[in-house]
Order: structure tokens, then sequence, then C-alpha cells
């Protein structure tokens, strides 16, 4: 992840091939960069700036060119189209990008571009961490998956013209010295507009549970279950503790978690413990094994626990702890 202040604004050109793929790959990932079949040369333009958690760029190349990233492993794409358009190739999965359609890739995603002479497109980089945080504050319920968005993004619909406008003017302002988005109370909530507005309107693995009723009031023994467990979350919980100290039956408190939170309150338990694995996997200060992060949340069985991290995270809890040295 590069280093840069808010609002800090890079303007980054070449025409030399082997130096703009460096220059793009500090921004985003490491990849291949060819050229398309009669081109002679890259004319590489690219303005870059970025709030805390979000990055925006405004990139062309000035020539047919093929793009073939690594995993992003960190971080979320969204891709618009200005001018000309893109040939991708996602999977099995082939559409073509351009003003009216763009395209958001995930973290695993394995996908190829293939940018006419005349793309220039607007980028979006989402740090994954502060989008699956975000998504799971907005369900009230840790991630028990991965976060994955359909490939084909429609900004010719109402919530797409609202979102790319809503980056644009972040953009723009990001890029101004004296502009009131610099604030940082400001900056935070034009991030959290951007990414909340992603969330409703583009399809992803978590639309069902977010286009559900949500209900008017959480029954009580809920809520004392939910605030117990992530007060003690070092602590041994069990069912009977927690029916207990909330005073129904443990049949009334498992079915009222699987009815307001669709799981039973150890996974909910689990879940909870998961996401402070992850967290302390992050943070430098913790110890730096993964071992010893696991028993203290208490995962003793460290093969089941990997498989399950890599299915909530979508990466083995090693490569989460490398990210946080």
């Amino acid at each position: 992840m590069l280093e840069h202040q808010p609002g800090h604004f890079e303007l980054l050109q070449s025409t030399d091939l082997d130096e703009t793929r460096g220059l793009v790959s500090r921004v985003f990932c490491e990849h291949q960069l060819t050229l398309g079949a009669q081109q002679t040369g890259v004319n590489y333009l690219h303005q870059h700036t970025r709030s805390e958690a979000i990055s925006f760029s405004q990139i062309r190349y000035g020539a047919a060119v093929r793009i073939e990233p690594q995993e992003l492993g960190s971080f979320f794409l969204i891709q618009l189209p200005l001018t000309g358009h893109d040939e991708l190739e996602c999977g099995s999965l082939s559409l073509q990008s351009d003003v009216g359609r763009g395209s958001i890739h995930g973290p695993d995603d394995v996908f190829r571009m293939n940018w006419t002479q005349d793309c220039t497109k607007l980028a979006i980089r989402i740090e994954r961490d502060t989008l699956e945080r975000h998504a799971a504050k907005l369900l009230d319920a840790p991630l028990r998956q991965p976060l994955r968005f359909h490939t084909a993004l429609d900004v010719r619909s109402a919530g797409g013209k609202f979102w790319r406008q809503t980056v644009r003017q972040a953009m723009r302002g990001l890029q101004q010295g004296e502009h009131p988005l610099l604030h940082p109370l400001l900056r935070e909530q034009v991030e959290q507009l951007i990414i909340t507005s992603l969330l409703a309107w583009q399809p992803s693995s978590i639309s069902e549970q977010l286009n559900k009723p949500a209900p008017t009031i959480l029954p009580r023994h809920i809520k004392l279950a939910e605030d117990y467990m992530r007060a003690h979350l070092d602590a041994p919980i069990t069912n009977e503790l927690l029916a207990d100290l909330t005073g129904v039956s443990v049949r009334t408190l498992h079915g009222g978690f699987q009815k307001f939170r669709g799981i039973s309150p150890m996974r909910y338990l689990r879940d909870l413990r998961m996401a402070k694995v992850r967290e302390d996997l992050l943070d430098p200060s913790k110890p730096r094994s993964v071992t010893a992060v696991a028993m203290r949340w208490g995962f003793c069985e460290l093969g089941r626990f990997s498989a399950e991290y890599k299915k909530c995270f979508g990466e083995l809890p090693s490569n989460t702890l490398r990210k946080g040295c």
C-alpha cells in the first residue's frame, strides 16, 4: 500500500514501456504490460490522489495495451472508462467496458485487460480491510465469507450515475489544496458515502442480506448475549452461560439467533473471535505468530482454524500476518 498523505497529488507520465509498468505497479500491483499490434510506444499520463482509505486515479496509456495483473491481494479495484473501451477477460467471463459500463475486481480475481488506444479510465482502489469492515458494520455482524461483487458495473443506472459523480467530485476535491474535503471529518463522511453506496448499489455476495428488512427491535436477550460476547471474547463462553445471563432457555436463545442473525450463538461468537484474530495479525504491536494469536482467541485446532480463516477472508492467516509486518 502506498504511503501518501490524504490529498497528496501525483502526476505520473512516461513514454517508456518499462518505466510505465513500474509506475503503475507502485500505485496498484505487479503486472505484465505489453503493446498491442502495430503500436510503437506509450504516452502514459496518470493523475493520482488518495484519501485515508481510497485511492483515485485517472489513467491513459496513449496506445493499445494488454495488461495482465497478478492477484490484487489486498484491495478491490473499480474501473470506469471515460473514453474508449477495454475488452476484459476474467476467468470464463468476457465483457466490454466502456463509458457506460465499468468493472469491479476483488482481491483474488485473475483478469486481463485490453485497452484501446483512446481509452482513459477512472480507477478507484479500496482496501479490502476497509471495505469488508464497513460491510460488516452495515450488516451488524461479522462477514462469514469473503466479499465478492458482480464484475460488470453499470454506470448508466441511477445508482451508477450517482456513484460515479460522487467519486469524480471527491477526486477533484482532493486535488485542490484548500478544498473543504481535506478536512478529516468531511473526508471521512465522503469515504463512507462512496463505500456505502457501492455496497448498496452494486450486486454482491451480501446484497441479499443488505436488502432484507431490518427487524425494528432486536430482542433484549439477543442484544444482551451479543454485548456479553463482545466484552468477554477471551473468556470461556457457552450456550448455557448465555442463557443464564439473559434469562431465557438455551432453545429460545438459539432460535433467536437463527431468526435475527441467521446463525447459532456459538457461530456468532466464533465469527467475532475470527475477526479479532485478523485484527491482531494486522497489528504489528501484537505477537508475530499465527499460533499465538489463534490460541489467544480460542482456536486450538490450527489446521481447521486455517481452513476456516481462509474461507472467511480469502487468504491464509500467514499471508495476513505478513501484511502487518
